[in-house]
C-alpha cells in the first residue's frame, strides 16, 4: 500500500513539474543585458527556433550572434559565435514563467567575469 501511495504521489508531482520544464522556447524575444564588468548595457532582439532536440538562437544586439542551445531541466544553455565566427562564448539561462522569461549569465571565450542578459518573449 505504501508503494502505491508513493507512486501516485510521484506521478502527480512529475505531472505538475513537466509543464514547467517542457516549455517550448521557440519565438521572438526582447533582450537586455550588461557586458562583463558592467562596461556597458545593450538591448536588442533574439529569435529562438526549435531544431528537433536543440534550438537555433540568433541575437541582434548591435552585432549578430548565432548559437546552438539545449535544455536540461530548467536551464537553457547556448554556445554562440559572432556572425564571422571570429570569437565564441557561452550563455546559460534559467527558464522562468513557462519560457516567457529567460534570465542568463554569459561569457566570451577566455573571459574571467560574467555579463548578464534577460530575454522576454514577445
Amino acid at each position: 500500500m505504501r508503494i502505491r501511495a508513493f507512486l501516485l504521489c510521484a506521478v502527480f508531482i512529475l505531472g505538475l513539474a513537466a509543464p514547467i520544464f517542457a516549455a517550448d522556447l521557440a519565438g521572438s524575444y526582447s533582450a537586455q543585458g550588461t557586458n562583463p564588468d558592467g562596461t556597458g548595457k545593450y538591448k536588442g532582439s533574439v529569435i529562438i527556433t526549435r531544431t528537433q532536440d536543440t534550438y537555433q538562437v540568433v541575437w541582434s544586439v548591435g552585432a549578430v550572434y548565432v548559437g546552438t542551445g539545449l535544455v536540461v531541466g530548467d536551464v537553457f544553455s547556448v554556445a554562440y559565435a559572432d556572425e564571422n565566427k571570429s570569437w565564441f562564448g557561452v550563455v546559460a539561462y534559467r527558464i522562468l514563467d513557462g519560457g516567457k522569461k529567460l534570465e542568463g549569465i554569459w561569457s566570451a571565450h577566455g573571459g574571467k567575469v560574467l555579463g548578464s542578459e534577460t530575454l522576454e518573449k514577445q
